[in-house]
């Protein structure tokens, strides 16, 4: 049966002397792997569109007893060319493909991190602005889509605040900009710090519980601060200390460790280390 459907690739490895194979994120069947015969001659019908991160439509011939299916043909449904040209938006990009990449269970469909995935590849394609400092957020929404979302409960001006940010819709307007942001630098939070990350309960809060929980800084807790209040453009326009984003990333991945089994380290992050 042939199947038509959008998808993101995750990967592609060599097979034989002319061929890939190709993992994709469909919207319709999930993560599948797919044999693109001839990709790697010089002249193919595929056009050098099987890159990691390319917004596609595709065509494949699906069969349940298979696990490799064969790539029919594929088309360009929205344009990423430019994070292959941008070391920042490479490196975030491969990191993001990779962690999802985990996420997703063979033939599982998981149309919201197909849309998620497909609004933050295209933004990346058509912003001006440094995404250096954004995959802790990547992390936060990534694991909410998998079914272990980090409930924030932080306290401003004594009340208690807590935040699950759910996107508003279903298009890319997790990665809408406002142009009229200027640059910040981290200031006095709101409320008393330290905050804490606990990872059994799944809860960034003020006080930590009596599982493994890590203390985050004043600038990681108000990166939380800032997804909370569903402010993206600051963690964008937000200058904050590298060290810290570091810790926080690991921080992130030590929870999905925890909670979801087969979770391991990215190969990517030898290129993502370089522009923290």
């Amino acid at each position: 049966m042939i199947t038509d459907t959008p998808a993101i690739v995750f990967k592609t490895v060599s097979f034989s002397e002319s061929s890939l194979i190709v993992t994709l994120l469909s919207e319709k069947h999930g993560k599948i792997a797919v044999m693109a015969r001839g990709a790697r001659r010089n002249k193919n019908r595929f056009g050098g569109l099987l890159q990691p991160g390319a917004i596609l439509e595709a065509s494949y011939y699906h069969k349940s007893t298979r696990e490799v299916q064969n790539l029919r043909d594929v088309s360009q449904k929205q344009p990423t060319w430019r994070i292959q040209q941008d070391m920042e938006k490479l490196a975030i990009g491969l990191a993001a493909l990779e962690l999802a990449e985990q996420l997703c269970h063979e033939y599982e469909p998981m149309p919201e991190m197909y849309r998620f995935l497909a609004g933050f590849l295209a933004w990346l394609h058509e912003t001006d602005s440094s995404p250096r400092f954004l995959f802790p957020y990547i992390q936060f929404r990534m694991a909410q889509i998998s079914g272990i979302g980090i409930s924030l409960q932080l306290t401003e001006y004594g009340e208690h605040k807590q935040s699950s940010l759910v996107p508003r819709t279903r298009d890319s307007s997790d990665f809408r900009e406002n142009h009229t942001v200027e640059n910040h630098t981290v200031n006095e939070p709101k409320q008393e710090f330290p905050c804490y990350l606990n990872v059994e309960s799944g809860a960034v809060a003020v006080k930590p519980d009596n599982g493994l929980s890590f203390g985050l800084t004043k600038s990681q807790s108000e990166y939380f601060r800032y997804i909370a209040d569903g402010n993206k453009s600051r963690l964008l326009n937000t200058d904050f200390p590298v060290p810290d984003i570091k810790h926080l990333i690991h921080h992130l991945d030590a929870y999905f460790q925890f909670h979801l089994e087969g979770i391991r380290g990215r190969r990517s992050d030898a290129i993502f280390e370089q522009i923290l």
